[in-house]
């Protein structure tokens, strides 16, 4: 490999991280064990309607309503009532990506959020942002024999798609259903998200799937400017 290429690839390293993090995800959604473990979590309900109507959204429904806890981004003293400022510590343990520390100025009262890299430890806290959601849903879903990956655009959130009738389907667990079933259009069309790449992650590969989210692919294709980087995202990928 010349040295240029080698400084090009470098110039992309701020990927490395969340590439690394869903290679790792990727290959837990393909351990029999944990997938055994993630089944159990889901009622005997939600599994047998699921499996009646061979639809998603019992499943969509319990996850979101009933299991699991959203964490807001910037949260605010219980005691006082007052913002909490934020620190965040990069992590090296096995199970652990960073830990954000959220601290009172006021009255010094913390709360701590650990942001885990292991699909059982975020099945046990049972709280997250879409990261972790993402990735406990994906395990689930694959439990039940429906392939399944994460997706990132690269901006703000991610999400799972699905492998149902050969096909590719949205799915977002942090979103109500109908939405969160099968409306790719709805970021750019609701929150005015301005992709440049939407990503999907498996354990041997990584996908450009901007097209399948963007009804604007012309205006995509200016902001990737003259150089696709996909390419050069399946290289650090397979290096991650």
């Amino acid at each position: 490999m010349s040295k240029s290429h080698i400084n090009n690839l470098n110039q992309f390293s701020s990927y490395l991280h969340t590439f690394r993090l869903y290679k790792r995800i990727s290959e837990q959604y393909s351990n029999q064990a944990i997938l055994d473990s993630v089944k159990q979590l889901v009622p005997d309900k939600s599994l047998k309607l699921t499996s009646d109507d061979q639809s998603l959204k019992p499943l969509l429904h319990w996850f979101k309503n009933d299991f699991m806890k959203w964490m807001p981004k910037e949260l605010r003293c219980t005691r006082c009532n007052r913002p909490m400022r934020v620190q965040f510590v990069d992590e090296n343990s096995a199970t652990l990506r960073k830990t954000e520390i959220h601290m009172c100025d006021v009255c010094g009262s913390t709360q701590i959020f650990p942001r885990y890299d292991k699909i059982l430890k975020i099945a046990d806290t049972r709280i997250g942002r879409c990261t972790e959601w993402s990735m406990l849903f994906g395990a689930i879903v694959n439990s039940l024999s429906i392939q399944t990956r994460i997706v990132h655009d690269y901006l703000d959130h991610c999400w799972n798609e699905s492998l149902i009738n050969k096909n590719w389907v949205h799915i977002d667990s942090t979103l109500d259903y109908p939405i969160s079933f099968d409306h790719p259009y709805y970021y750019e069309q609701n929150w005015g998200k301005k992709y440049a790449y939407v990503l999907a992650f498996s354990a041997n590969c990584i996908e450009d799937v901007t097209t399948r989210y963007t009804q604007q692919w012309l205006i995509v294709q200016k902001r990737r400017g003259k150089k696709d980087k996909v390419q050069v995202f399946k290289e650090i990928y397979y290096r991650a």
